[in-house]
């Protein structure tokens, strides 16, 4: 039996999927037996790992891949369509690392005398990016580590670290600088969309997004497009439904809680857009967590 099966076997053995936090904090470990067709999904900001199995996604005009040998550095969270062939013969499994500005703000101060990494303005914000040999060999320390719950506490936070070291000194380093600077067009979209997100319900108007921006309307529009690949309120719809989703399925939310938290007035509304965005009306996904 391989390393990543042993990791797998007594995650299998509780559920056919399920997500859960290990002991290193700052990882995530998911897993399924089950496929799905293309879907809408956000990451948040972070890396995702791919131990077993293959994702497809695609965002705008552009489709890619990540797997074993690709991972996907994510900088803001954006909407896109992803799925996955999975099967209890052949199960998918991968690690969220999450990567916060502070994380990476204190690795680009360490790295900044021997190889800085510049921000780049217009770096994409969801893209794939191989594994390279010293980060595999990380990614297995790590395996081995988060079921281990001593090694987890003392040596889990300097793998975690590791990993995004790595992560900086490749070819999504310069997106990674950026986020973690917010400088430029692109670090103020970031920092704006971020307070959106930390205060979903609040009103949207677009002319003050883009006040609080610094930029014309026509020039916010323009940047915003560019960074998001959707409109401002096309966006934070998407953002608000998203987290509306996580409400009902994770927390088990009432649906009209979840639409009000959220920011909508109209239950009603909410269902259709909900219904619209996912293809499941909000109430079916309600039904289907009570009877896990």
């Amino acid at each position: 039996m391989s390393d990543i099966d042993t990791f797998l076997a007594p995650r299998l053995a509780k559920a056919a999927g399920g997500i859960d936090q290990t002991g290193i904090e700052g990882v995530r470990v998911f897993w399924t037996t089950a496929s799905t067709p293309p879907e809408p999904l956000i990451y948040d900001a972070g890396i995702t790992i791919l131990l077993t199995g293959c994702k497809n996604g695609v965002i705008a005009d552009r489709s890619f891949v990540y797997d074993q040998d690709n991972y996907l550095v994510v900088t803001l969270p954006t909407p896109f369509l992803c799925s996955h062939d999975a099967s209890p013969d052949a199960p998918l499994c991968g690690l969220f690392v999450s990567a916060s500005r502070e994380d990476l703000s204190s690795l680009m101060r360490d790295m900044a005398e021997m190889q800085p990494v510049p921000p780049r303005s217009g770096a994409a914000a969801l893209a794939p990016a191989s594994v390279t040999k010293d980060m595999r060999t990380t990614i297995a320390r790590m395996i081995g580590a988060i079921d281990d719950p001593l090694a987890a506490r003392v040596i889990g936070p300097a793998l975690r670290r590791e990993l995004l070291f790595h992560a900086l000194r490749g070819p999504c380093g310069p997106s990674l600088a950026g986020y973690a600077q917010q400088t430029g067009d692109d670090g103020r979209l970031d920092a704006l969309i971020e307070a959106i997100r930390l205060d979903i319900a609040q009103p949207i108007r677009v002319d003050a997004m883009a006040e609080a921006a610094a930029m014309s309307l026509s020039a916010f529009h323009r940047a915003f497009w560019h960074r998001t690949g959707q409109s401002p309120l096309q966006y934070v719809k998407r953002l608000r439904l998203h987290a509306a989703r996580d409400m009902i399925v994770y927390d088990r939310a009432r649906v009209g809680d979840a639409a009000r938290r959220v920011g909508y007035e109209s239950v009603s509304q909410f269902s259709r857009e909900y219904h619209r965005h996912f293809d499941i009306a909000p109430t079916t996904a309600r039904l289907l967590t009570e009877m896990i």
